[in-house]
């Protein structure tokens, strides 16, 4: 086997990305450490004249895949803003950007493949937890560096950027249970989402840490993603404070899910937070300026991205053995006017 970038990363003692930095004379890197890396890839042997990595020339374009039921990624309130981090910081790294959409299977296989022939791309980034299994697996058979946002694929295991969902979901239905509420309701799209799951997790977690029941009847999952939504939330909510035993509070999977619960809440003549507590989550920019505003999880969706590129660019530079497998993304607890103390009866 021939040298690799990180046999040269290695004996100079330093990132891969570094090297590859200074090989394509790119960023800004102090001239002692340039040196090391020139003096040790002529040592090893390794390529540095234009010449001689001609044949490692890259495409500098970067390709973003996300679902078409998305339709505008600019407008959607999660998505778009995880599409600006990896924009701005693939730019900075000189790259060019391009967006696309995943939905007519053949249409897209056969994209994917034209990706990998030609080299079109040197790497792609999959956003969403709904991107069918079938798109990662093939890009993961052509070898093209992959990265995953909000999703998480364990075999064979890809990349990805995710969320602490578990975590998240566990202090917001802590914050529920601190104000008193014990009859707490779950909302949720499907679970078959590495992202729900999580966060499905994260409601149990609290519930049994202060031994309240998990209760069924005070679940609604939907199967289907499209009911992910404000409407699946209206409807979810409906049905649970149509039952003689309500909850005294909900927590939603995400933040329209969140609104379209407080919504059905007021349609029903149910005052927020009095009645009924909501709690959402991902703090899209809409939960702050609803009536009364929307307690929720935020998310910084623009780190997301940005992490995405930077384990993207390290992939490209320096392959798998160097990048780290997950990052995780912390979670911060937003308390509105959504949420007060359970009344007792």
């Amino acid at each position: 086997m021939g040298v690799t970038i990180e046999d040269v990363a290695r004996r100079a003692g330093v990132s891969v990305s570094t090297v590859s930095r200074v090989l394509n004379r790119k960023g800004r890197i102090s001239e002692q450490t340039r040196q090391r890396v020139f003096d040790v890839a002529r040592e090893l042997e390794y390529p540095t004249s234009s010449g001689q990595a001609a044949s490692r020339r890259r495409s500098n374009t970067i390709g973003i895949m996300f679902n078409r039921r998305l339709r505008s990624l600019v407008s959607d309130p999660f998505y778009g803003l995880v599409m600006v981090g990896v924009e701005e910081s693939l730019r900075q790294g000189g790259y060019q950007v391009f967006f696309s959409t995943l939905g007519e299977r053949d249409e897209d296989m056969a994209a994917i493949r034209g990706f990998a022939s030609g080299r079109r791309v040197d790497g792609l980034i999959l956003a969403g937890c709904d991107v069918d299994r079938e798109y990662i697996d093939r890009i993961v058979s052509l070898e093209i560096p992959l990265v995953l946002v909000d999703n998480n694929i364990i075999s064979p295991k890809v990349p990805c950027v995710m969320t602490d969902n578990t975590a998240g979901a566990r202090e917001a239905v802590e914050h529920l249970i601190g104000l008193g509420h014990e009859d707490i309701g779950f909302v949720s799209g499907p679970l078959t989402h590495s992202s729900l799951f999580e966060r499905y997790q994260g409601y149990r977690q609290a519930m049994e840490a202060h031994e309240l029941p998990v209760r069924q009847e005070l679940s609604v999952i939907y199967d289907d993603v499209s009911s992910f939504s404000v409407e699946g939330g209206f409807d979810a909510a409906t049905r649970l404070m149509s039952r003689s035993k309500r909850p005294t509070a909900i927590f939603a999977a995400n933040d329209p899910m969140a609104l379209g619960v407080m919504k059905a809440a007021l349609s029903l003549g149910l005052a927020v937070p009095l009645d009924v507590s909501i709690v959402g989550f991902d703090d899209v920019e809409a939960a702050a300026h609803t009536s009364p505003p929307l307690t929720t999880v935020r998310v910084d969706k623009t780190d997301l991205g940005r992490h995405a590129a930077r384990l993207l660019s390290e992939l490209i530079d320096g392959g798998s053995s160097y990048a780290p497998y997950k990052i995780s993304v912390c979670t911060e607890l937003i308390v509105r006017g959504s949420t007060g103390p359970t009344q007792q009866e």
